[in-house]
Protein backbone atom coordinates (compact mmCIF):
# COMPACT_ATOMS: atom_id res chain seq x y z
CA UNK A 1 0.00 0.00 0.00
CA UNK A 2 0.56 3.89 -0.96
CA UNK A 3 0.86 6.50 1.26
CA UNK A 4 1.68 4.62 4.21
CA UNK A 5 5.11 3.91 2.64
CA UNK A 6 5.59 7.43 1.70
CA UNK A 7 4.86 8.82 5.53
CA UNK A 8 7.33 6.05 6.04
CA UNK A 9 10.37 7.16 3.99
CA UNK A 10 9.87 10.69 5.26
CA UNK A 11 10.19 9.96 8.87
CA UNK A 12 13.30 7.86 7.75
CA UNK A 13 15.11 10.74 6.83
CA UNK A 14 14.53 12.40 10.24
CA UNK A 15 15.42 9.03 12.13
CA UNK A 16 19.01 8.05 11.12
CA UNK A 17 21.42 11.36 11.20
CA UNK A 18 19.56 12.52 14.07
CA UNK A 19 22.28 12.10 16.91
CA UNK A 20 23.91 9.13 15.59
CA UNK A 21 28.02 9.06 16.72
CA UNK A 22 31.05 8.54 15.23
CA UNK A 23 30.09 4.55 14.14
CA UNK A 24 26.97 6.36 12.64
CA UNK A 25 26.49 9.68 11.32
CA UNK A 26 28.73 12.12 13.72
CA UNK A 27 31.54 12.64 11.44
CA UNK A 28 34.01 12.68 13.74
CA UNK A 29 34.90 12.80 17.53
CA UNK A 30 33.64 15.73 19.22
CA UNK A 31 35.41 18.73 21.55
CA UNK A 32 38.82 20.81 20.05
CA UNK A 33 41.38 19.20 22.74
CA UNK A 34 39.57 15.84 22.81
CA UNK A 35 39.65 15.62 18.77
CA UNK A 36 43.14 16.52 18.98
CA UNK A 37 44.31 13.17 20.78
CA UNK A 38 42.02 11.41 18.39
CA UNK A 39 39.15 11.09 21.03
CA UNK A 40 41.48 9.14 23.18
CA UNK A 41 39.82 10.93 26.38
CA UNK A 42 38.26 8.45 29.12
CA UNK A 43 40.97 7.64 31.25
CA UNK A 44 42.68 11.22 30.69
CA UNK A 45 39.64 13.37 30.50
CA UNK A 46 40.48 16.34 33.48
CA UNK A 47 38.39 19.51 31.69
CA UNK A 48 35.11 20.35 31.15
CA UNK A 49 35.04 17.94 27.71
CA UNK A 50 34.89 14.96 30.21
CA UNK A 51 30.85 15.29 29.77
CA UNK A 52 30.80 13.74 26.93
CA UNK A 53 34.12 10.97 27.01
CA UNK A 54 33.64 10.56 31.19
CA UNK A 55 32.13 12.45 33.58
CA UNK A 56 34.36 11.40 36.39
CA UNK A 57 36.99 13.76 34.25
CA UNK A 58 34.97 16.45 35.98
CA UNK A 59 36.53 15.62 39.19
CA UNK A 60 40.32 17.91 37.68
CA UNK A 61 38.42 19.94 36.18
CA UNK A 62 38.12 22.55 38.56
CA UNK A 63 35.69 25.59 38.56
CA UNK A 64 35.80 27.46 35.52
CA UNK A 65 34.28 27.85 31.62
CA UNK A 66 35.06 26.06 28.53
CA UNK A 67 34.08 27.37 25.29
CA UNK A 68 35.15 26.11 21.74
CA UNK A 69 33.44 25.38 18.48
CA UNK A 70 34.78 23.66 14.85
CA UNK A 71 33.73 24.05 11.51
CA UNK A 72 32.95 20.15 10.12
CA UNK A 73 33.56 20.66 6.35
CA UNK A 74 32.24 17.61 4.54
CA UNK A 75 32.16 16.90 0.48
CA UNK A 76 30.29 14.30 -1.34
CA UNK A 77 30.84 12.86 -5.06
CA UNK A 78 27.98 10.59 -6.01
CA UNK A 79 28.46 8.63 -9.65
CA UNK A 80 25.71 6.45 -9.88
CA UNK A 81 25.14 3.00 -11.46
CA UNK A 82 22.13 1.23 -12.38
CA UNK A 83 21.26 -1.93 -13.69
CA UNK A 84 18.22 -1.07 -15.86
CA UNK A 85 17.84 -4.86 -16.99
CA UNK A 86 19.71 -8.42 -15.64
CA UNK A 87 21.08 -9.31 -18.89
CA UNK A 88 22.25 -5.48 -19.55
CA UNK A 89 25.58 -3.77 -18.54
CA UNK A 90 25.24 -1.17 -15.68
CA UNK A 91 24.62 2.30 -16.80
CA UNK A 92 26.55 5.19 -15.24
CA UNK A 93 25.07 8.36 -14.25
CA UNK A 94 26.75 12.12 -14.20
CA UNK A 95 28.78 13.03 -11.22
CA UNK A 96 26.79 14.29 -8.23
CA UNK A 97 28.38 16.58 -5.55
CA UNK A 98 26.91 17.36 -1.94
CA UNK A 99 28.21 19.75 0.23
CA UNK A 100 27.85 20.40 4.44
CA UNK A 101 26.65 23.72 5.41
CA UNK A 102 29.80 25.72 7.01
CA UNK A 103 28.42 26.39 10.38
CA UNK A 104 30.14 26.77 13.48
CA UNK A 105 29.24 23.43 16.26
CA UNK A 106 29.58 24.54 19.70
CA UNK A 107 30.45 23.48 22.98
CA UNK A 108 29.87 25.65 26.13
CA UNK A 109 30.02 23.94 29.68
CA UNK A 110 31.00 25.77 32.96
CA UNK A 111 31.80 23.33 35.93
CA UNK A 112 32.11 24.75 40.14
CA UNK A 113 32.74 22.86 43.19
CA UNK A 114 30.69 25.14 45.42
CA UNK A 115 32.56 24.96 48.10
CA UNK A 116 32.98 21.52 48.60
CA UNK A 117 36.62 19.62 48.27
CA UNK A 118 35.62 16.68 46.75
CA UNK A 119 32.60 17.09 44.76
CA UNK A 120 31.98 18.91 40.98
CA UNK A 121 29.13 20.03 39.26
CA UNK A 122 28.52 20.95 35.75
CA UNK A 123 26.27 22.27 33.17
CA UNK A 124 26.72 22.79 29.55
CA UNK A 125 25.57 22.34 25.67
CA UNK A 126 27.36 21.35 22.39
CA UNK A 127 25.46 20.36 19.35
CA UNK A 128 26.36 17.08 17.30
CA UNK A 129 29.75 16.87 14.90
CA UNK A 130 27.38 16.13 11.96
CA UNK A 131 27.15 17.57 8.29
CA UNK A 132 24.08 19.74 7.37
CA UNK A 133 24.12 18.07 3.79
CA UNK A 134 22.58 19.53 0.60
CA UNK A 135 22.67 18.23 -2.94
CA UNK A 136 21.48 19.51 -6.11
CA UNK A 137 18.22 20.00 -6.30
CA UNK A 138 16.97 19.29 -10.07
CA UNK A 139 14.65 17.22 -11.61
CA UNK A 140 17.18 14.58 -12.73
CA UNK A 141 19.77 14.92 -9.69
CA UNK A 142 20.62 10.96 -9.40
CA UNK A 143 20.39 11.37 -5.63
CA UNK A 144 17.12 12.66 -5.09
CA UNK A 145 15.39 9.47 -4.23
CA UNK A 146 17.82 9.65 -1.31
CA UNK A 147 18.40 12.96 0.04
CA UNK A 148 18.19 16.88 -1.52
CA UNK A 149 18.83 18.99 1.68
CA UNK A 150 19.19 18.93 5.51
CA UNK A 151 19.24 22.75 5.75
CA UNK A 152 17.26 23.92 8.63
CA UNK A 153 18.11 21.22 11.17
CA UNK A 154 19.25 22.19 14.67
CA UNK A 155 19.66 20.21 17.04
CA UNK A 156 21.36 20.61 20.81
CA UNK A 157 22.20 18.44 23.31
CA UNK A 158 22.18 20.06 26.99
CA UNK A 159 22.67 18.49 30.59
CA UNK A 160 23.72 18.65 34.19
CA UNK A 161 26.82 16.52 35.69
CA UNK A 162 28.39 15.77 38.55
CA UNK A 163 31.73 14.12 40.11
CA UNK A 164 32.73 12.86 43.40
CA UNK A 165 36.17 11.41 44.81
CA UNK A 166 35.31 8.91 47.12
CA UNK A 167 38.74 7.97 47.27
CA UNK A 168 42.38 10.35 46.03
CA UNK A 169 42.63 7.32 43.40
CA UNK A 170 39.20 7.03 41.96
CA UNK A 171 37.12 9.24 40.46
CA UNK A 172 33.38 8.67 39.70
CA UNK A 173 30.81 10.80 37.64
CA UNK A 174 27.19 10.89 36.13
CA UNK A 175 25.21 12.99 34.23
CA UNK A 176 21.36 13.44 32.59
CA UNK A 177 21.08 15.38 29.75
CA UNK A 178 18.34 15.53 26.82
CA UNK A 179 18.18 15.96 22.55
CA UNK A 180 16.79 18.78 21.62
CA UNK A 181 15.48 20.88 18.94
CA UNK A 182 14.67 19.94 15.27
CA UNK A 183 14.78 17.71 12.76
CA UNK A 184 13.91 19.19 8.39
CA UNK A 185 15.04 17.00 5.27
CA UNK A 186 13.64 17.03 1.52
CA UNK A 187 13.58 13.81 -0.62
CA UNK A 188 11.81 12.86 -3.62
CA UNK A 189 9.55 10.18 -4.33
CA UNK A 190 8.26 7.58 -7.48
CA UNK A 191 4.78 8.55 -7.43
CA UNK A 192 3.74 6.35 -10.62
CA UNK A 193 0.61 4.61 -9.85
CA UNK A 194 -0.48 0.54 -10.90
CA UNK A 195 -3.45 1.66 -13.08
CA UNK A 196 -0.39 4.10 -15.90
CA UNK A 197 2.37 2.65 -17.10
CA UNK A 198 5.06 5.04 -16.58
CA UNK A 199 9.17 5.15 -17.77
CA UNK A 200 11.17 4.19 -14.19
CA UNK A 201 12.32 7.77 -12.85
CA UNK A 202 10.25 10.01 -14.80
CA UNK A 203 10.60 13.40 -13.54
CA UNK A 204 7.08 14.09 -14.08
CA UNK A 205 6.26 11.41 -11.67
CA UNK A 206 8.23 12.36 -9.10
CA UNK A 207 6.83 13.79 -5.73
CA UNK A 208 9.05 15.93 -3.57
CA UNK A 209 8.49 14.91 0.11
CA UNK A 210 9.31 17.28 3.59
CA UNK A 211 9.49 16.34 7.04
CA UNK A 212 9.63 18.76 10.46
CA UNK A 213 10.49 16.37 12.99
CA UNK A 214 10.02 18.02 16.29
CA UNK A 215 10.13 19.82 18.97
CA UNK A 216 12.08 16.76 20.32
CA UNK A 217 13.18 15.78 23.33
CA UNK A 218 15.04 13.06 23.81
CA UNK A 219 16.76 12.31 27.74
CA UNK A 220 19.53 9.99 28.10
CA UNK A 221 22.18 9.98 30.94
CA UNK A 222 25.80 8.91 30.92
CA UNK A 223 28.25 7.47 33.81
CA UNK A 224 31.58 6.91 34.22
CA UNK A 225 34.96 5.63 36.69
CA UNK A 226 38.54 6.89 36.76
CA UNK A 227 41.23 5.07 38.66
CA UNK A 228 44.84 6.56 39.37
CA UNK A 229 46.78 3.79 40.78
CA UNK A 230 49.71 5.41 40.46
CA UNK A 231 51.22 8.78 38.91
CA UNK A 232 52.10 7.24 35.75
CA UNK A 233 49.13 5.37 34.83
CA UNK A 234 45.20 5.95 34.67
CA UNK A 235 42.29 3.86 33.72
CA UNK A 236 38.94 5.04 32.44
CA UNK A 237 35.51 3.85 31.30
CA UNK A 238 32.02 5.12 30.61
CA UNK A 239 28.79 3.95 29.88
CA UNK A 240 26.06 6.38 27.97
CA UNK A 241 22.65 5.17 27.93
CA UNK A 242 20.65 5.26 24.23
CA UNK A 243 18.35 7.89 23.14
CA UNK A 244 14.85 7.02 23.25
CA UNK A 245 13.06 9.21 20.32
CA UNK A 246 9.55 10.14 20.27
CA UNK A 247 8.34 13.23 18.52
CA UNK A 248 5.94 15.01 16.86
CA UNK A 249 6.52 15.12 13.28
CA UNK A 250 5.05 17.38 10.45
CA UNK A 251 4.97 16.13 6.72
CA UNK A 252 4.34 17.39 3.70
CA UNK A 253 4.39 15.95 0.06
CA UNK A 254 4.68 18.27 -3.09
CA UNK A 255 2.55 16.24 -5.55
CA UNK A 256 3.97 15.12 -8.92
CA UNK A 257 3.53 17.58 -12.30
CA UNK A 258 1.48 14.68 -13.81
CA UNK A 259 -1.85 15.71 -15.15
CA UNK A 260 -2.73 12.48 -13.74
CA UNK A 261 -2.60 14.47 -10.27
CA UNK A 262 -4.65 17.65 -11.29
CA UNK A 263 -7.36 17.84 -8.56
CA UNK A 264 -5.59 15.49 -6.34
CA UNK A 265 -4.50 16.22 -2.77
CA UNK A 266 -2.66 15.89 0.35
CA UNK A 267 -4.89 15.78 3.79
CA UNK A 268 -3.46 16.22 6.91
CA UNK A 269 0.23 16.17 8.11
CA UNK A 270 0.74 15.52 11.72
CA UNK A 271 2.71 12.07 12.98
CA UNK A 272 4.34 10.78 15.42
CA UNK A 273 8.05 9.27 15.42
CA UNK A 274 9.85 6.97 17.73
CA UNK A 275 13.18 5.20 17.22
CA UNK A 276 15.96 4.51 19.53
CA UNK A 277 19.85 5.39 19.17
CA UNK A 278 23.00 3.64 19.85
CA UNK A 279 24.31 3.76 23.53
CA UNK A 280 28.33 3.74 23.60
CA UNK A 281 30.55 2.27 26.00
CA UNK A 282 34.47 3.60 26.35
CA UNK A 283 37.38 2.40 28.28
CA UNK A 284 40.78 3.68 28.06
CA UNK A 285 43.96 3.42 29.61
CA UNK A 286 46.53 6.55 29.56
CA UNK A 287 50.56 6.69 30.65
CA UNK A 288 51.99 9.43 31.69
CA UNK A 289 55.88 8.95 31.81
CA UNK A 290 56.69 12.73 32.45
CA UNK A 291 54.96 14.80 34.60
CA UNK A 292 54.30 17.13 31.31
CA UNK A 293 53.56 13.84 28.98
CA UNK A 294 50.18 11.75 28.53
CA UNK A 295 49.85 9.04 26.10
CA UNK A 296 46.23 7.49 26.03
CA UNK A 297 44.87 4.31 24.47
CA UNK A 298 41.14 3.59 24.26
CA UNK A 299 38.43 1.90 22.86
CA UNK A 300 34.84 2.46 21.97
CA UNK A 301 31.58 0.05 21.01
CA UNK A 302 28.85 1.89 19.60
CA UNK A 303 25.53 -0.46 20.08
CA UNK A 304 24.05 0.70 16.21
CA UNK A 305 22.25 -2.96 16.48
CA UNK A 306 19.46 -0.73 18.49
CA UNK A 307 18.47 1.22 15.76
CA UNK A 308 16.46 -1.71 14.20
CA UNK A 309 13.16 0.05 12.67
CA UNK A 310 11.25 3.37 12.81
CA UNK A 311 8.10 3.39 13.72
CA UNK A 312 5.45 5.98 12.85
CA UNK A 313 2.34 6.81 13.67
CA UNK A 314 0.28 9.39 11.36
CA UNK A 315 -2.68 11.27 12.86
CA UNK A 316 -5.07 11.20 10.27
CA UNK A 317 -3.21 11.76 7.09
CA UNK A 318 -4.50 10.84 3.51
CA UNK A 319 -4.37 11.35 -0.06
CA UNK A 320 -7.68 12.27 -1.67
CA UNK A 321 -9.22 12.88 -4.95
CA UNK A 322 -6.44 10.92 -7.11
CA UNK A 323 -7.87 9.90 -10.44
CA UNK A 324 -9.03 5.91 -10.45
CA UNK A 325 -7.74 5.30 -6.68
CA UNK A 326 -9.78 7.69 -4.66
CA UNK A 327 -8.74 8.02 -0.94
CA UNK A 328 -5.92 6.34 0.86
CA UNK A 329 -5.78 6.69 5.21
CA UNK A 330 -2.44 6.54 6.38
CA UNK A 331 -1.99 4.13 9.24
CA UNK A 332 0.35 2.79 11.42
CA UNK A 333 3.61 1.21 9.73
CA UNK A 334 7.25 0.49 10.57
CA UNK A 335 10.53 0.68 9.07
CA UNK A 336 13.14 -2.01 9.44
CA UNK A 337 16.90 -0.63 9.64
CA UNK A 338 18.60 -3.04 10.82
CA UNK A 339 22.33 -1.08 11.20
CA UNK A 340 24.97 -2.94 12.93
CA UNK A 341 27.43 -2.58 15.93
CA UNK A 342 30.55 -0.20 15.50
CA UNK A 343 33.57 -0.54 17.16
CA UNK A 344 36.82 2.19 17.22
CA UNK A 345 40.20 2.20 18.27
CA UNK A 346 42.05 5.60 19.60
CA UNK A 347 45.49 6.82 19.95
CA UNK A 348 46.84 10.22 21.63
CA UNK A 349 48.89 12.15 23.11
CA UNK A 350 50.26 15.55 24.18
CA UNK A 351 53.42 17.30 25.48
CA UNK A 352 53.13 20.24 27.70
CA UNK A 353 56.27 23.06 27.59
CA UNK A 354 57.06 25.71 29.67
CA UNK A 355 57.83 28.52 27.55
CA UNK A 356 58.71 30.92 30.84
CA UNK A 357 57.14 33.82 31.85
CA UNK A 358 54.11 32.14 32.49
CA UNK A 359 53.72 30.74 29.12
CA UNK A 360 53.01 27.41 28.17
CA UNK A 361 52.66 25.31 24.73
CA UNK A 362 50.70 21.80 24.82
CA UNK A 363 51.34 20.27 21.43
CA UNK A 364 48.89 16.90 20.75
CA UNK A 365 48.49 14.02 17.96
CA UNK A 366 45.46 11.76 17.75
CA UNK A 367 45.02 8.89 15.78
CA UNK A 368 41.84 6.48 15.32
CA UNK A 369 40.49 3.84 13.19
CA UNK A 370 36.47 3.32 13.27
CA UNK A 371 33.97 0.22 11.61
CA UNK A 372 30.82 1.50 9.75
CA UNK A 373 27.62 1.34 10.85
CA UNK A 374 25.74 0.45 7.55
CA UNK A 375 26.06 -2.20 5.51
CA UNK A 376 27.08 -1.57 1.75
CA UNK A 377 24.16 -2.95 0.33
CA UNK A 378 22.02 -0.21 2.34
CA UNK A 379 24.67 2.87 1.97
CA UNK A 380 23.04 5.61 0.05
CA UNK A 381 23.47 9.77 -0.13
CA UNK A 382 21.76 9.89 3.44
CA UNK A 383 23.36 7.07 5.34
CA UNK A 384 26.81 7.38 3.88
CA UNK A 385 29.48 5.49 6.08
CA UNK A 386 32.49 3.53 6.22
CA UNK A 387 35.50 1.81 7.76
CA UNK A 388 37.49 4.82 8.18
CA UNK A 389 40.49 6.47 9.92
CA UNK A 390 41.09 10.01 11.44
CA UNK A 391 44.30 11.37 12.24
CA UNK A 392 44.92 14.88 13.85
CA UNK A 393 46.78 17.26 15.22
CA UNK A 394 46.77 20.57 17.96
CA UNK A 395 47.69 22.76 20.36
CA UNK A 396 46.86 24.80 23.08
CA UNK A 397 48.90 28.08 24.73
CA UNK A 398 48.37 28.01 28.35
CA UNK A 399 48.83 31.59 30.19
CA UNK A 400 47.57 32.02 33.79
CA UNK A 401 43.87 30.71 33.73
CA UNK A 402 43.40 30.81 30.23
CA UNK A 403 43.49 27.93 27.53
CA UNK A 404 43.80 28.58 24.08
CA UNK A 405 42.67 25.40 21.79
CA UNK A 406 42.95 24.45 17.89
CA UNK A 407 42.64 21.51 16.22
CA UNK A 408 42.41 20.06 12.55
CA UNK A 409 41.66 16.34 11.59
CA UNK A 410 41.39 14.75 8.12
CA UNK A 411 39.38 11.78 7.52
CA UNK A 412 41.00 9.15 5.57
CA UNK A 413 38.15 6.69 3.82
CA UNK A 414 38.83 4.59 0.58
CA UNK A 415 35.87 4.73 -1.78
CA UNK A 416 31.51 3.01 -1.16
CA UNK A 417 31.31 0.63 -4.28
CA UNK A 418 27.77 -0.13 -3.87
CA UNK A 419 27.35 -3.27 -7.13
CA UNK A 420 24.05 -2.03 -8.71
CA UNK A 421 23.56 -6.11 -8.90
CA UNK A 422 23.44 -6.12 -5.02
CA UNK A 423 21.90 -2.77 -4.45
CA UNK A 424 19.23 -3.37 -2.39
CA UNK A 425 17.27 0.75 -2.40
CA UNK A 426 14.48 1.52 -4.25
CA UNK A 427 12.26 5.00 -4.79
CA UNK A 428 9.83 4.95 -2.48
CA UNK A 429 6.07 4.46 -4.15
CA UNK A 430 3.27 6.91 -2.50
CA UNK A 431 0.93 4.31 -4.73
CA UNK A 432 0.60 0.43 -5.20
CA UNK A 433 3.52 0.04 -8.28
CA UNK A 434 2.80 -1.28 -11.17
CA UNK A 435 3.77 -5.16 -10.77
CA UNK A 436 4.65 -5.03 -14.23
CA UNK A 437 6.75 -2.05 -14.56
CA UNK A 438 10.35 -2.51 -13.85
CA UNK A 439 12.01 -1.61 -10.07
CA UNK A 440 15.72 0.17 -10.49
CA UNK A 441 17.71 0.39 -6.88
CA UNK A 442 18.75 3.76 -6.62
CA UNK A 443 21.85 3.48 -4.61
CA UNK A 444 24.43 1.78 -6.62
CA UNK A 445 27.36 3.61 -7.87
CA UNK A 446 30.62 4.61 -6.22
CA UNK A 447 30.67 7.18 -3.22
CA UNK A 448 33.41 9.50 -2.72
CA UNK A 449 33.77 11.55 0.25
CA UNK A 450 36.05 13.94 2.29
CA UNK A 451 35.80 15.20 5.85
CA UNK A 452 38.11 17.96 7.75
CA UNK A 453 37.51 19.36 10.45
CA UNK A 454 39.27 22.50 12.01
CA UNK A 455 38.33 24.42 15.24
CA UNK A 456 39.26 27.30 18.15
CA UNK A 457 38.31 27.11 22.24
CA UNK A 458 38.85 29.04 24.84
CA UNK A 459 39.25 27.47 28.71
CA UNK A 460 39.09 29.58 31.45
CA UNK A 461 39.17 28.56 35.01
CA UNK A 462 38.29 30.44 38.15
Amino acid sequence: MSARRAALLLVALAAAPATASAGGFYLTDRGVRPLGRGGAFIAGADDQHAIWYNPAGLMSAGSGLLLDASLVNFGNAYTRSALPDRSMDPVTFETTRGEGAALPIPTLVASHNFGLRNFMFAAGAYAPYAAITSYPDTPTASQRYSLVTLDGSLLVVAGLWAAWRPHPMVHIGAGVSALTGTFIARQALSACPATVTCAPEDPQWDAMASINVGPIFAPTANVGVQFMPHRMIAFGASYQLPYNIDAPAKLGVRLPSASYYDGAEVSGDAARVQFRLAPIARVGVEFRPLPSTRVELAGVWEGWSVHERIDIAPDNIALTNVRGVGTYQVGALSMNRQFQDTWSLRLGGEHLTNLGRGFGLQARFGVSYETSATANAYTNALTLDTDKFVGSLGASLHYGHFRFDAVFAYMFASSVVVDPRTAALYPVEPFRSNGQGPRIAVNGGTYDFSVNVVGLGARYQF
